[in-house]
């Protein structure tokens, strides 16, 4: 992290160990200066989640790119790291944007959402709006397979039939239409566009939920 502040920040070597342990404090790791002189194993999974969080907020980025910050930490660790994150958001006046599998953390943590699948957006609307009046399918079909407690017992959860696209093969008409229920020949034969259903809302279908 010095290195970096030195090589990036144009900060000398006394400046650079001060501020990284201004940031540690900043992502409040307990103890920074005794901590700095740890290795990664020596530290449990949330300070090492804290550290590269410090690490990455270091050369004051105007965007922060969080690729699942919330992977193998139990639930009450996920909870702080989620309100660390936002309360640098503000703090630093970044812009965030976080990439996950999760849809609670989605749901609690984001002010827009882009759904992604065979590499392109397929929906984007505020967080609120997708999850009261999501349109395409794959969206659909992702809200259906979030564990609920109300399933009865021994019922399945649902799974999206088939395999994902092969990311480097050439490809005809909309990536999901080969697992699509709602799919038509014209799926299959053309590419959809996105179109705009206002409110910052936009989706790539054809055949959208709700009609068009």
């Amino acid at each position: 992290m010095a290195e970096a502040l030195v090589k990036r920040m144009g900060m000398t070597k006394e400046a650079a160990d001060a501020r990284v342990l201004e940031l540690l404090a900043l992502v409040r790791l307990p103890e920074p200066d005794k901590q700095v002189v740890k290795y990664p194993h020596q530290l449990s999974g949330g300070m090492r989640q804290r550290v590269m969080i410090a690490m990455a907020i270091a050369c004051e980025p105007e965007i922060l790119f969080a690729d699942e910050p919330t992977t193998a930490l139990d639930v009450t660790v996920q909870a702080q790291v989620l309100e660390l994150m936002g309360d640098l958001r503000q703090r630093l006046g970044m812009a965030m944007v976080i990439i996950t599998h999760d849809l609670g953390v989605v749901a609690t943590h984001t002010d827009k959402i882009a759904v992604m699948y065979g590499g392109e957006v397929v929906e984007i609307a505020p967080t609120k709006e997708l999850f009261a009046n999501m349109r395409h399918p794959y969206t659909e079909a992702l809200m259906k397979s979030i564990p609920r407690l109300d399933r009865a017992p021994g019922e399945r959860m649902p799974a999206i039939a088939g395999t994902p696209p092969d990311p480097v093969a050439d490809r005809v008409g909309c990536a999901f239409a080969p697992r699509c229920a709602y799919a038509t020949d014209k799926c299959h034969k053309e590419h959809p566009e996105l179109t705009d259903a206002g409110n910052g809302h936009a989706y790539r279908c054809f055949f959208p939920l709700g009609g068009k």
